[in-house]
């Protein structure tokens, strides 16, 4: 089987045809939105070629994410704070271009970097500009050409900081009070954590100690079902996480 290039590329596509959209006046009072289709092909074509150069002896695969998001019904206000965010003009042909003209995989209900977590296997790459798969362990092509090998004792803090950290851009907030300079991951007790079970008993008595503001932030005093929604939204889909017979993720329980 030849080793792949998953490139997780909907930031790049969506950066791309911002950069070649234009307002136009089309008459007195009237301004319109313009896209460059041909300029979003070839600078994604470009960057393509420098990620092929950067491994040529591994095929590139663009991972896309589905319309339908299982995340939405974890949590209805995931994502809530980009409604409204217009994607460009041309960025529905884009898409179908990339569709057309690269190997592509898209998979039900999942976004595209779960995508890349569900495929990726021993000497495949992860390209991504996204810093949540680094919860994915695995080699990670960096833009500059490096290789970048993620533990998968780094992938699982990765993973369960998230948890407590939330992640705003998406939408959520993890455990109220908690940011990723937050004391708690200076602590002896979150440097020890070394199994999944350790990292998610730490993550559990940080939600416990935050029950009065996690009651105020989401409404319910129930810590541990905060703590198992947020983990679900943080969490990657890993290897074995998505039931291809349902076309649906296997939500994440809790450590085995």
């Amino acid at each position: 089987m030849t080793d792949t290039i998953f490139w997780d590329c909907e930031a790049n596509a969506f950066g791309i045809s911002r950069i070649h959209e234009y307002v136009i006046q089309t008459g007195p009072y009237r301004y319109s939105y313009t896209s460059d289709l041909h300029a979003c092909m070839r600078d994604f074509n470009a960057l393509a070629d420098r990620i092929q150069k950067f491994a040529p002896n591994h095929k590139i695969v663009c991972c896309l994410g589905h319309h339908a998001n299982f995340r939405y019904g974890v949590y209805k206000k995931y994502k809530s704070n980009r409604r409204g965010i217009r994607k460009a003009a041309c960025y529905a042909e884009f898409r179908k271009y990339i569709e057309t003209h690269w190997e592509t995989i898209c998979l039900p209900n999942v976004e595209a970097d779960d995508v890349v977590g569900i495929k990726y296997e021993y000497g495949d790459l992860i390209y991504s500009m996204d810093k949540d798969l680094k919860t994915i362990a695995g080699i990670h092509l960096q833009e500059n050409g490096d290789l970048e090998i993620v533990s998968q004792l780094d992938a699982n803090r990765n993973f369960f900081k998230q948890v407590l950290c939330g992640d705003s851009s998406d939408g959520y907030g993890g455990c109220p009070g908690i940011g990723a300079k937050h004391k708690c991951f200076d602590s002896d007790e979150w440097k020890d954590c070394a199994r999944e079970r350790d990292f998610w008993t730490f993550v559990q008595k940080r939600f416990a100690l935050a029950h009065a503001r996690v009651k105020e932030v989401y409404g319910t005093a129930d810590t541990l079902s905060v703590a198992m929604q947020m983990a679900r939204l943080a969490r990657i889909l890993r290897p074995g996480e998505y039931d291809f017979d349902s076309d649906r993720p296997v939500l994440w329980t809790g450590p085995s």
